[in-house]
C-alpha cells in the first residue's frame, strides 16, 4: 500500500531524511516499436538510497500528448516492473507511463510510446489503397514538411474540391485502421502544406513556394491570431485540415499535430 503522505508520522519521516533518494535504474526508451504479434517487454526499476525501493507500476492510454490520466495497471512492483504483452494486438499499441512512487509519495513518471512501423502509403493494417498516406505521430509543422521530403513525398496540399475530400476521406479512412492513430482520438487537426509565413495572406505551398488558387478555410478563417509568447513570436502562419470535415484553419508553426504526405503516382 502506498503510504499517505497527509499522516504526521510520515511528513515527519520524510522530513527527516534529507538524504534519502531514489535513483532509476533501468529507464525504459522513450519509443518502442513492434509488429503486430511481437512480444512487448517493457522494464522499469528504480532503487532507494536511505530509502526503502520505491513502488513501480504502469498507466495505459495518456494521449497523444501525454496529458491525459491514463488507467492504472497492475500489479504495483516494488523496485521493478515490466510491462509485458506476449502477442501485440491492436489496442496494446498506445502510450504507457512507467510511474515511480517513494514512500512519501513523490513520484516520477517516464512516458513510453509504443507503435507500429508507420508504413506510409503502404496498404496496411486495413487501411488499403490511399493517394494521401497518414503518419501518426506529433510533429511541428517543420518536421512534417522535412519527414514527408525525408521520403521522397510532399505535405499533403490539395489543389481542389476533389483533392481535398481524397485527403479528409484517406485521413479518416486510415484514423480508423491504423493501430497508430487510436490515441489521437482527441486531436482533430492534420498538417497541410501551405505557409503564408513569407507574406501575410498570401498562402504559398511549402513545396515549390507557389502561391495557392484553391482554399477551403473554415468559418472566420483564416484569423491569424497573434505570437503566444515571447518563446513562440510567430503568429499563424500554417495551415491545418480538420480532419472530420475537411475545412481549413491557420495556426501555429509549432504547434504538434499529425499529417499526411501525397504518395507517389506508383502508389495510388
Amino acid at each position: 500500500a502506498v503510504v499517505s503522505t497527509q499522516s504526521t508520522g510520515t511528513a515527519g519521516y520524510c522530513a527527516s531524511k534529507a538524504n534519502r533518494r531514489v535513483e532509476v535504474i533501468i529507464r525504459p526508451p522513450a519509443k518502442v516499436e513492434v509488429e503486430l504479434g511481437d512480444t512487448i517487454s517493457i522494464v522499469c526499476a528504480a532503487h532507494g538510497h536511505g530509502t526503502q525501493d520505491p513502488l513501480v507500476y504502469w498507466e495505459k492510454g495518456i494521449g497523444a500528448s501525454h496529458k491525459e490520466k491514463g488507467k492504472r495497471l497492475g500489479p504495483t512492483s516494488i523496485g521493478k516492473s515490466v510491462y509485458y504483452v506476449e502477442a501485440a494486438e491492436k489496442d496494446d499499441i498506445d502510450n504507457y507511463r512507467c510511474v515511480i512512487e517513494d514512500c512519501c509519495g513523490v513520484k516520477e513518471r517516464i512516458d513510453v510510446e509504443v507503435v507500429v512501423p508507420e508504413a506510409t502509403c503502404e496498404d496496411v493494417y486495413g487501411v488499403g489503397h490511399v493517394v494521401f498516406g497518414a503518419t501518426w505521430a506529433f510533429r511541428n509543422w517543420t518536421e512534417a514538411v522535412e519527414d514527408c521530403a525525408s521520403k521522397g513525398l510532399e505535405l499533403a496540399m490539395p489543389k481542389n474540391d476533389a483533392e481535398n475530400e481524397e485527403l479528409r476521406a484517406d485521413l479518416e479512412k486510415s484514423f480508423l485502421t491504423h493501430p497508430n492513430a487510436a490515441k489521437f482520438a482527441h486531436e482533430n487537426w492534420c498538417w497541410l502544406g501551405a505557409s503564408d509565413e513569407e507574406e501575410e495572406d498570401v498562402w504559398r505551398a511549402s513545396l515549390d513556394n507557389s502561391i495557392l488558387e484553391y482554399y477551403n478555410w473554415d468559418k472566420k478563417q483564416p484569423d491569424n491570431k497573434p505570437a503566444v509568447d515571447e518563446t513562440f513570436p510567430e503568429s499563424q502562419n500554417v495551415a491545418g485540415i480538420h480532419r472530420g470535415t475537411g475545412r481549413w484553419d491557420d495556426s501555429y508553426k509549432h504547434y504538434q499535430r499529425p499529417y499526411a504526405c501525397l504518395c507517389a503516382p506508383q502508389d495510388k
